[in-house]
């Protein structure tokens, strides 16, 4: 027994190993991920056309602006009641640009700009009405030109949409319609009011004077004429305008 106590055994090496415990049980995958935000609600636009175009036409004319502004708002396009008759207008080709039509006609043949008398308003008025009622709510109105008048009068007269961008408006110069424009100034709805440096059918002047209608208007005044602008800036600046009427 001695002798086999003091027989040497033999050593067998063994490799360590290591072995890491995690403090905490690792969690299933799915617990891991992040509770998401609810998508944020898309603000809706209803879009006025300048005289002698019409929704799809004006809704061309503005792709660069909504392929910005697609994550913010949804457009709706609406076409003018009556073909626009002015005499000033010349050749137009409908194969490309579609009718021609128009909120209202003049009675004095000049331009919708500087004319003194309108025809066809109150079917416009009533038109939108009911788009609003059938189509609606729309957070905010957004117009171009003749079209941009009408917006800035239904602001001020009515209580259909929260926020107002315009482009190239002009103050009506019809006695009854100013009228009724001015008896709701100033508007205290949100206002974003664009026009062109170079624009000879409305003038900065003229623009700026249907955005002193409003009692805190944003102005963005472009170099060019009478348009839409699609560049940079405007996207940026309009963008900025809207995300902030979203937030409200």
């Amino acid at each position: 027994l001695v002798r086999l106590l003091n027989r040497t055994s033999p050593v067998r090496r063994l490799r360590h190993r290591t072995t890491v415990v995690p403090r905490h049980p690792p969690r299933h995958r799915a617990g891991l991920e992040m509770p998401q935000a609810p998508p944020q609600r898309k603000l809706k636009l209803l879009c006025l056309h300048g005289y002698a175009q019409n929704g799809q036409f004006f809704r061309e004319r503005t792709g660069a602006v909504r392929k910005q502004l697609k994550s913010v708002c949804e457009f709706t396009f609406l076409d003018a009641p009556r073909p626009a008759t002015g005499e000033f207008l010349g050749q137009i080709d409908e194969a490309t640009r579609g009718a021609p039509l128009g909120w209202y006609n003049t009675r004095d043949g000049n331009r919708p700009a500087l004319s003194t008398s309108y025809d066809g308003l109150e079917e416009s008025l009533a038109l939108v009405r009911t788009t609003c009622q059938s189509q609606g709510p729309f957070d905010g109105v957004l117009g171009f030109s003749q079209g941009a008048t009408l917006a800035a009068l239904l602001c001020l007269t009515t209580d259909l949409f929260q926020f107002a961008v315009l482009f190239a408006g002009y103050v009506p110069r019809d006695a009854t319609v100013l009228a009724a424009l001015d008896a709701g100034a100033p508007c205290r709805l949100p206002s974003f009011h664009c026009f062109g440096a170079t624009d000879a059918s409305v003038p900065p002047d003229v623009a700026r004077a249907l955005a002193s209608r409003f009692a805190d208007p944003v102005i963005h005044e472009h170099e060019g004429g009478h348009v839409v602008p699609g560049n940079a800036p405007l996207r940026s600046a309009l963008k900025a305008f809207l995300v902030a009427r979203r937030a409200a």
